[in-house]
């Protein structure tokens, strides 16, 4: 025993979360039986719509960078805290800083049954070290989803798209993205709009958070053009390393979402009657909307500030606020 308590005292944090992964899971199934799923495409070619549906159809995780980061930087960890710093200075957070993140993020046992990356890897140095990180418990990519848009139709999403600061995605006029109910609601002639500063008048809302939908700064035709060629030199060579491993599921996103997403279902070996449509819905808009969303905007900070008091009490050091 006291070896095994040695050895265990020189891994490192990830080493450590990736052997409790594997207790967790349990010796007697293997591995490999998770489902590692990464989804790929060009701004606004569906990710965020159809990234619920995958997580809720094979009941794993959904880990964007984004979330990833802050939450990291919110647990307070050794480079979570450097993420944080570089966040806040507005610097560009490094290859190596999301990848010891993301090694530590995917042992946790929420990932037992496998996850979606969502936003990782975004270069082929990230690919490999995604690799060497699945390696060291016999694993692999099961499936990379990639979502391909002609170019007419990102600049229609990009136009037409509307956001929750929740990650949902809404459209008033696109083919690939669910239009909320408040939307369908809206007179003959009414302008759709949301704006910060006068939630008093928005009339588009997301049909399940209740959250007002709002146009993104950066859905414009200039920038789409600037993403959209990164996207293609960053991700391209990324595509080629999985295609030679067999794992790239290529699907047609410019079609109507319920088709959309029963082509990945059909893709990753999943049941399509499990996709978004089978969440329950949790808000209604209404024409009160405003109100309903202070609401559960108060019940929210309500939860949240009890939970910030309870780690204050236990253990103040461990409470980071993210920017």
């Amino acid at each position: 025993m006291p070896r095994v308590i040695q050895l265990v005292s020189q891994m490192s944090v990830s080493q450590v979360s990736r052997l409790l992964l594997l207790l967790s899971v349990g010796l007697s199934v293997p591995a490999s039986g998770r489902k590692i799923v990464i989804i790929l495409g060009p701004p606004c070619a569906g990710c965020g719509t159809q990234s619920p549906s995958i997580i809720n159809a094979l009941d794993v995780p959904h880990l964007d960078t984004g979330g990833m980061l802050r939450e990291a930087a919110l647990a307070g960890t050794p480079t979570g805290l450097v993420a944080k710093k570089m966040m806040a200075e507005g610097v560009l957070v490094t290859d190596e800083i999301v990848d010891k993140i993301v090694a530590d993020r995917i042992a946790q046992p929420d990932c037992s049954k496998g996850f979606l990356l969502d936003g990782f890897p975004r270069n082929v140095a990230q690919a490999v070290v995604l690799d060497k990180i699945l390696a060291e418990t016999g694993e692999k990519v099961s499936d990379v989803v990639v979502l391909r848009t002609p170019y007419k139709g990102l600049q229609q999403c990009v136009t037409h798209r509307w956001t929750a600061d929740g990650g949902d995605e809404w459209t008033s006029d696109y083919i690939g993205f669910r239009v909320p109910k408040s939307f369908k609601r809206l007179p003959d002639g009414t302008k759709a709009q949301c704006e910060r500063d006068d939630l008093e008048h928005c009339n588009m809302w997301d049909d399940w958070t209740g959250e007002p939908l709002f146009h993104r700064d950066d859905d414009n035709l200039k920038t789409l053009a600037e993403r959209v060629k990164l996207y293609h030199s960053q991700t391209g060579p990324v595509l080629k390393h999985y295609e030679e491993e067999g794992v790239v599921r290529s699907i047609n996103s410019y079609q109507p979402e319920p088709k959309v997403w029963e082509d990945i279902a059909h893709a990753l070996g999943a049941d399509p009657s499990k996709g978004l449509s089978a969440v329950p819905t949790r808000f209604d808009p209404v024409p009160t909307a405003p109100f309903a969303f202070l609401f559960v905007a108060a019940a929210a900070f309500g939860i949240s500030a009890a939970v910030a008091l309870g780690k204050h009490k236990n253990d103040m050091s461990q409470y980071v606020l993210v920017e």
